[in-house]
């Protein structure tokens, strides 16, 4: 297959705004005069399948989502899709992620996947290369399992964590909690699930973090631009769509986005 012709997969649904907010991205993200000259790709949300990442790390079910991810990989592979990438970020943590590229290889199914982690942390030090204090933001799973913190460790940066109470009632209410939580809101973020996402990003500020990661897909629906405040916030979604382009048909990728 033509390199510039590749399908390219977003696998959403966890949750589906976080999917269609990265395919969104992935368009703004290509250099295109017509129709004709965006990328190929699909999109695939069936959110029902796939038990909550979340709960999975806490020990709140032993049903590992790895699985289910794997078999919407393998059917998104039988349509043509050649390198995707999983829109949520606590899906790339070790226990489900390790799991998802065992079952890959063991089924022979054709299909690169991409890191959202890694690509993020590539994108600091390329683009953000004087920020040293870097802070995170993301689920509880997520913070329980260090899905940020090793990787930034390895590379020479300090990782910068909000405490448990900004944890539980800002980052994790405002993506879960009835009523306002961005998952229980489709199609909107309510005013206080915004709310609570700033002050966290603001408590973060005032720990020292020189960036901040918005380490959950669905934070960065709450945000408008790539700083708060004159501090540099990092949406993996954002960054991984020019990835995606870059590798398939890097002369459709718009110029590289700097936030130094």
């Amino acid at each position: 297959m033509n390199k510039t012709r590749q399908l390219v997969g977003i696998l959403g649904g966890m949750g589906p705004q976080a999917g269609v907010d990265m395919a969104e991205k992935l368009i703004a993200a290509t250099r295109a005069d017509q129709d004709q000259d965006h990328l190929p790709f699909v999109l695939f949300s069936y959110p029902g399948t796939v038990p909550d990442r979340t709960a999975f790390l806490l020990g709140h079910t032993d049903v590992n989502p790895a699985f289910a991810i794997t078999d919407q990989l393998e059917k998104m592979a039988a349509l043509g899709v050649t390198i995707a990438v999983i829109a949520c970020n606590t899906a790339h943590a070790g226990p489900i992620f390790e799991i998802i590229l065992g079952q890959l290889q063991d089924k022979r199914i054709d299909l690169r996947l991409l890191h959202l982690v890694d690509e993020t942390v590539n994108h600091i030090r390329t683009h953000l290369p004087s920020a040293r204090r870097i802070g995170v933001l993301g689920t509880i799973g997520a913070y329980q399992c260090g899905l940020y913190d090793r990787v930034l460790e390895n590379t020479g940066l300090e990782v910068v964590l909000p405490n448990d109470k900004v944890r539980e009632e800002m980052v994790q209410a405002a993506i879960y909690a009835p009523g306002f939580g961005i998952k229980a809101c489709a199609g909107k973020v309510s005013d206080e699930a915004r709310r609570r996402i700033h002050m966290a990003i603001g408590h973060l500020y005032e720990l020292g973090a020189e960036a901040v990661i918005l380490g959950c897909t669905e934070l960065p629906l709450a945000m408008d631009g790539n700083r708060f405040d004159g501090l540099p916030i990092l949406d993996p979604a954002r960054i991984m769509a020019a990835k995606l382009i870059q590798e398939v048909c890097p002369e459709r990728a718009m110029p590289v986005f700097s936030q130094a």
